[in-house]
């Protein structure tokens, strides 16, 4: 072999070598592309922000409208595909539950007792919720959601909770013990549910539908 045909072969040589980094290198940034794309993908997914008829209706109710116009407004918004804590909730399955979310969001969380914020704010809940047992429920599993994800200090003490719904005629008797026997009820629109929570708050609960059950023997 000449010395130029060696060197025609070298060249050819680096050439391909060259053409195969170059052909790795385009897979590498494709690969990349497409994982970032997925990432992106994800981040929509789960950090996507508060439904945004939470902030309409918080505008409705700091506007100061009585609580039957927000009861009627909350129905118009609907809690039809809400996102609650970065999910959709497809379908009607779940509206009394994001109304409920809806509510709480707006009403609560102002620096001040959990109890005593329900206090402040029972007309607007109980024109929102009690008129259903299915309103009843929807607001008592969306507190559920706001304990175990905000309040998680209340879990406990749960019991409180539920005394000042029932003293505030928000929910009723029959309603608690539906919830109550109920454990997974939260598990279809958080994905995070953990079954240990959702028993302790029931086991709080008991305490006080214990009490209530005393009282009716006693009358």
């Amino acid at each position: 072999m000449s010395a130029a045909e060696k060197r025609q072969r070298e060249r050819e040589k680096a050439a391909r070598k060259t053409k195969k980094t170059e052909l790795l290198e385009e897979k590498d940034n494709q690969e990349e592309s497409e994982e970032e794309s997925e990432e992106e993908e994800d981040d929509g997914l789960f950090s996507a922000g508060p439904d945004p008829r939470i902030e309409q209706l918080k505008e409705y109710i700091s506007a100061g409208h009585t609580p039957e116009e927000i009861a009627a407004e909350l129905e118009r918004l609907g809690g039809v595909d809400a996102l609650v804590c970065g999910a959709m909730i497809a379908g009607r399955g779940g509206e009394d539950f994001a109304k409920g979310h809806f509510l709480i969001s707006c009403l609560l969380d102002q620096g001040g007792k959990l109890t005593e914020e329900i206090v402040s704010n029972k007309a607007i809940f109980k024109a929102c919720f009690a008129g259903t047992s299915e309103g009843q429920l929807g607001i008592l599993t969306a507190m559920e959601l706001y304990i175990v994800t905000e309040k998680r200090n209340g879990i406990k003490v749960f019991d409180k909770v539920c005394k000042t719904l029932w003293e505030c005629d928000i929910v009723e008797e029959d309603q608690f013990k539906v919830w109550q026997a109920q454990e997974t009820a939260l598990q279809a629109f958080y994905a995070e549910f953990k079954l240990g929570d959702a028993i302790k708050m029931r086991e709080a609960a008991s305490t006080f539908l214990d009490w209530l059950e005393e009282g009716e023997e006693e009358g």
